[in-house]
């Protein structure tokens, strides 16, 4: 079961301050750059147990997730 977070709990859990703007957030979900972000009626989502296994590198990310 996905465990979902608001956007924004989970860029204040994520970034210090100064944060990019929530909008700037919600662009980077929107383009996907965000893994595991979902938008569910007007609220972005992020699924906590697939944004804590990606490493940021898509080839290394495809064999940790085989």
């Amino acid at each position: 079961m996905a465990k979902l977070m608001l956007l924004i709990e989970w860029r204040e859990r994520n970034f210090i301050e100064p944060r990019p703007s929530l909008r700037t957030f919600q662009k980077w979900c929107s383009e996907g750059e965000i893994p595991g972000a979902k938008k569910i009626g007007n609220l972005w989502f992020v699924d906590i147990e697939i944004n804590e296994k990606t490493t940021g590198n898509p080839l290394v990310d495809r064999v940790l997730n085989s």
